[in-house]
């Protein structure tokens, strides 16, 4: 396949190039919110609508390589809901998919030594949970597995569906039970049970199987019953666990935001090995309190393979309480030997912020830490040692109506499975623009543009008009009146053809579509367009 130049943007007399991609903001206006709550872009090509950002410090040279950003924004501002994927170099969209509608904690995971987009996606109960399932999807976007929790009468919860490299998903769920309250002056109690399991991905069976009801106390809860607990619609959720992760000795690192503590399971009975943080911690705090502090967190990690190192995310605040001043990352030591535990690192974003509710910590590939700010629209990366390196927002602090439950920085590569988008404004005038976008595509380079005055299939190298550098989610360029019918090809970085378009009448904005796979040959752009009677 012939390599194909792109025409600068001085030697196209007849088809100019533009940008359509909105920049992200700067400066104080987003945060005092002279653009809204939740500022959006929309497309000529498409009908997604996406977060335009604001980027309180520009990305660094020492930011990790990891390509894309992936958050999954929801709240009372977002109208259009659904997982997103945005390339990190300039924050432009990749892939959205609002048929998703709600989804939590969006990423890439590994399984059989192939990369998956993970999240899930349900019903939210209104006390922080929900009910629904796991997807995974392949390179093409196509749903690869759909996993669920077994034997409960509910379904996967929100917050936690984390692969493993035996094969297996780890998720989380709450259950409904009847449970004695009476200690809380509560009569036919209902209590919500945080539960977590293990199952076989590739047969969906049932592997392992954790209560917290059966484990763990409930006066190690620092949330009261209040007016819940009475009804299994409003059942007391005393525990809250939020994530999970396995190590190679079969055992289980649990977070519990309910009782401010981190639990180390036993993989074959269950039992508590440790607790850390909350009223059973189990070490002492070297870091003078600054160490086992941490309140109402989520998403605690292993950092190393000897158990000795763990980060998480202290959120040091809920809706009804706060606890600290400022959200932190916490990276932690631990110390077997004497059950000890010091303060490593602590992550504080340059805003102070202080997320009620959700947030992760992700360690990149180059030892900079990657934080999303939950309840706040946010995320920042750090360099190791704490110091904030990119800082990016797509709501406003300290307002609520724009979330995303996790936020992860990641390599990935799409090859959607549908053809490209294309469209034109301007009905054939001397502003007649054509619009080109492929959602998921993360290997556009180039943009080869046929064009002819005929119908035809615009399908061969006679068609073929200009190569236009792909800018953004959405390229765009004036056609003029040079042209009637347009056909965009997507080229890769070696000029091979990736799909194209349907075809365009540019007089009128209609769309002819065409199974005619595009063959462009081995010569160069033609410098005009073909003309032929119909």
């Amino acid at each position: 396949m012939p390599t194909f130049f792109a025409v600068a943007l001085a030697a196209l007399p007849l088809a100019q190039l533009a940008l359509a991609d909105q920049a992200p903001y700067t400066g104080s206006d987003f945060q005092s919110k002279d653009f809204g709550l939740y500022p959006t872009q929309t497309y000529e090509s498409s009908s997604l609508e996406v977060p335009v950002f604001q980027v309180n410090k520009a990305a660094e040279d020492s930011v990790d390589s990891a390509d894309h950003v992936f958050i999954s924004p929801r709240g009372t501002a977002v109208d259009q809901i659904a997982p997103m994927i945005f390339n990190a170099d300039d924050l432009s969209l990749v892939w959205s998919d609002p048929s998703y509608k709600t989804t939590f904690g969006v990423r890439v995971q590994e399984f059989n030594n192939s990369d998956y987009i993970t999240f899930w996606r349900g019903a939210v109960k209104g006390a922080g949970y929900g009910t629904g399932s796991y997807v995974m999807l392949d390179h093409s976007y196509n749903v690869a597995y759909n996993l669920t929790t077994k034997n409960l009468t509910v379904g996967g919860d929100i917050h936690e569906i984390q692969l493993t490299d035996d094969g297996t998903a780890l998720m989380t769920a709450y259950e409904p039970m009847e449970y004695d309250l009476t200690a809380y002056d509560i009569e036919d109690g209902w209590l919500a049970d945080s539960l977590f399991q293990e199952v076989d991905i590739a047969t969906n069976d049932l592997l392992f199987s954790w209560r917290a009801s059966e484990h763990i106390a409930l006066n190690a809860s620092y949330a009261d019953p209040g007016t819940t607990g009475i009804s299994q619609d409003s059942p007391y959720d005393f525990f809250h666990i939020n994530s999970i992760e396995k190590d190679d000795s079969g055992n289980y690192l649990i977070s519990a935001r309910h009782t401010h503590g981190l639990y180390y399971i036993n993989g074959t009975n269950g039992d508590v090995i440790w607790s850390l943080g909350g009223k059973d911690n189990d070490f002492e705090d070297k870091s003078d309190g600054q160490a086992t502090n941490f309140a109402w967190q989520h998403d605690a990690r292993w950092r190393n393979t000897g158990l000795t190192e763990l980060t998480l995310f202290d959120n040091g605040a809920a809706d009804w309480v706060k606890t600290e001043n400022e959200t932190r990352g916490l990276w932690l030591t631990l110390d077997y030997d004497d059950m000890s535990v010091t303060l490593k690192q602590d992550y504080i974003s340059p805003e102070g912020i202080l997320s009620v509710s959700q947030g992760s910590v992700q360690v990149l590939s180059n030892n900079n830490v990657f934080m999303g700010y939950g309840s706040n629209g946010a995320f920042v990366e750090y360099t190791n040692e704490g110091e904030p390196i990119w800082d990016v927002q797509f709501g406003i602090i300290g307002n609520s109506s724009v979330q995303s439950y996790r936020a992860y920085k990641q390599n990935w590569q799409g090859f959607p499975g549908w053809n490209p988008s294309i469209a034109a404004t301007g009905n054939g005038t001397d502003n007649t623009t054509v619009y080109m976008s492929w959602n998921g595509a993360t290997e556009i380079k180039q943009w080869a543009i046929l064009a002819s005055n005929s119908s035809s299939d615009l399908a061969s190298t006679d068609d073929l008009w200009k190569n236009v550098t792909k800018t953004g989610f959405e390229t765009n360029f004036t056609v003029g009146t040079n042209a009637r019918y347009i056909r965009a090809a997507a080229l890769d970085a070696d000029s091979a053809v990736l799909g194209a378009t349907d075809i365009v009448d540019v007089n009128d904005g209609s769309k002819t579509s065409t199974d005619t796979k595009v063959d462009i040959g081995t010569g160069e752009a033609n410098t005009a367009v073909t003309s032929s009677s119909s």
